[in-house]
């Protein structure tokens, strides 16, 4: 059966473990640095942290169209973006970095072999590469998903804690928070899905979970993109009609709470001279 035929589970923990097993058949002899598009494979379930990531581990299509104009505007010969950072598991190439300007060779029809990197190390310090990498493009890293690439390589164990913080762009409090929450999980023989379903979790149980700083910020981040979809980028031009429509979603209780979280923000804001 060909790479291409093979199918990927759906969570990291056992993607990890495929991958594994597939490290130990058919290793690859040569690294080109050129290879043909349809050679590189993406696996978003291990090395795309971001939130919403597609099957081609893509999030942001007008960064994507942007790399594809890019591109429009080069001669034939010369339509190359920077290489794509491969990872050699087996016989195939997977991309690490670069699934942005992979969309973009496809969108803007690039024929032939592109340039490439390959990253050298072991499954984990790839894993822990593209999460650090996404740390540093031009598109930031939102909390959720900084925190959703801690809980990935708190999964892996092989790294410290620091190395994790460090990578992920979180607390080394909040990794250490992350492993209690992993080993609570693994004593109780549960499934361990992505971070978003352990807090899930731990909320449901009342488990002994310390509520951090990065949590509060991540669940904020949630809570923006779901306005963002249901209403778009903008306020809302009717802002009494919008208050009262939330009063009456939320309750009494959960409006006196958002009146008095900005009332207080005004006094913060008043006296920060």
């Amino acid at each position: 059966m060909t790479a291409s035929l093979e199918i990927m589970p759906e969570t990291f923990r056992e993607a990890v473990d495929w991958f594994h097993a597939k490290a130990g058949r058919d290793a690859m002899t040569t690294k080109p640095r050129r290879l043909p598009l349809g050679r590189i494979l993406v696996a978003p379930t291990v090395f795309q942290v971001r939130t919403g990531a597609a099957a081609g581990g893509v999030t942001e299509p007008f960064h994507v169209k942007a790399l594809q104009q890019a591109l429009e505007a080069k001669p034939e010969d010369g339509r190359v973006l920077d290489p794509v950072t491969v990872y050699a598991i087996g016989d195939s190439a997977y991309c690490i970095d670069g699934h942005h300007r992979l969309a973009a060779y496809r969108a803007a029809k690039v024929n032939g072999s592109v340039p490439v990197e390959w990253f050298e190390g072991s499954l984990a310090e790839a894993i822990a590469e593209a999460a650090q990498r996404n740390q540093k493009v031009k598109l930031p890293m939102t909390q959720s998903e900084r925190l959703e690439a801690a809980w990935r390589l708190v999964i892996l164990g092989a790294h410290s804690k620091r190395k994790t913080a460090e990578a992920s762009g979180v607390s080394e409090r909040t990794v250490a928070t992350m492993r209690s929450m992993y080993r609570q999980l693994v004593e109780q023989e549960l499934e361990v899905g992505s971070y978003l379903e352990a807090l899930r979790w731990a909320k449901a149980g009342e488990n002994d979970i310390e509520y951090t700083d990065a949590m509060r910020e991540a669940r904020i981040d949630r809570y923006v993109k779901g306005f963002v979809k249901q209403f778009g980028p903008r306020t809302p031009t009717h802002a009494e009609e919008f208050a009262e429509a939330v009063a009456k979603w939320a309750g009494s209780q959960f409006a006196g709470a958002v009146a008095s979280w900005l009332a207080t923000s005004d006094e913060d804001e008043d006296t920060d001279f």
